[in-house]
């Protein structure tokens, strides 16, 4: 088994990098892959430590960056980088994650004033730039159950849902742009071409109505490696669908958990929501092309 989608302290997950390995350890993975959002600072830190004291299989160094397609914000995910390259390149494309939530924070709080959404008078005095504008606004949203009326029951029980379906639509009006902090499809892939690594995209179904559009726009537009076609929410019905779309077009397979901890208490590493079985013979086709940690 297998899981190349892995977060740490270093972006937006809850465990260091030694606890992570433990626990791809704990589960007997043969190849995995930390993949934090816009760095590779985890593999440095690998670098002066003793791997195989707590992972014995074998690591794919990668990276998830931020792009965006049709004015969604995107993710893509680069394998084999060379790290030391990509922390490197991040640093003239990508703002901090505290400077983005800055950003993001006073855009959608004009957003929602603007919108009809009551708020406290105060509510920003209780922001930290620690915290995603998704979930501090879904918090705040949620304490007025007026503003219940103007969004739907999937985003009012879910911050993660809030931002797919509001923030990052453009045809809503809580949609934040991001052409100030999030790079074009074009930039964030030849980042990962100059690093040396396999560009995939990932989740493509957490997109939700926009899925199908942004697929097929990026399949008509611009050069990929591969697809995460295993994941932690996908039906067996998504799953046939885009390994079915992988094979017609003759793209790499991954798979991987989404592994973050706290942030998302019910995804482990290796089985998402418990039943996620990531064959290691899928990345048969590539392995070879990439450089291991």
């Amino acid at each position: 088994m297998i899981d190349l989608h892995m977060h740490t302290t270093y972006s937006d997950g809850s465990e260091s990098c030694e606890t992570v390995l433990k626990k791809c350890q704990e589960k007997n993975l043969d190849y995995i892959s930390i993949t934090d959002h816009n760095t590779a600072l985890a593999y440095e830190e690998l670098e002066n430590k003793n791997v195989k004291d707590f992972y014995n299989g074998n690591i794919i160094p990668g990276i998830e960056l931020n792009t965006k397609v049709l004015n969604i914000p995107i993710e893509i995910l680069g394998y084999g980088i060379d790290y030391k390259k990509m922390n490197n390149l991040v640093k003239d494309v990508y703002i901090s994650a505290e400077e983005r939530n800055k950003l993001e924070t006073k855009i959608l709080y004009d957003k929602c004033i603007k919108y009809g959404i009551k708020l406290d008078s105060n509510c920003l005095d209780n922001y930290n730039s620690n915290m995603f504008a998704s979930v501090f606004f879904h918090n705040e949203i949620t304490k007025n159950i007026k503003n219940k009326k103007l969004v739907s029951d999937e985003a009012w029980n879910s911050s993660k849902i809030f931002y797919r379906q509001y923030m990052s639509d453009p045809s809503t009006p809580l949609y934040v742009e991001m052409d100030d902090f999030v790079p074009d499809f074009d930039t964030a892939s030849n980042l990962v071409r100059q690093a040396g690594g396999l560009v995939f995209i990932p989740h493509i179904y957490e997109y939700r109505e926009n899925s199908k559009a942004i697929l097929n726009y990026i399949l008509d537009n611009y050069k990929i490696d591969g697809i995460e076609c295993y994941y932690t929410t996908f039906s067996e019905e998504q799953h046939k669908e885009i390994l079915d779309i992988c094979k017609n077009k003759n793209l790499f397979i991954s798979g991987g958990s989404d592994f973050h901890g706290k942030p998302k208490p019910d995804v482990n590493i290796g089985s998402g929501y418990g039943n996620l079985n990531i064959p290691t013979s899928i990345i048969d086709s590539w392995i070879d092309r990439v450089k291991l940690f």
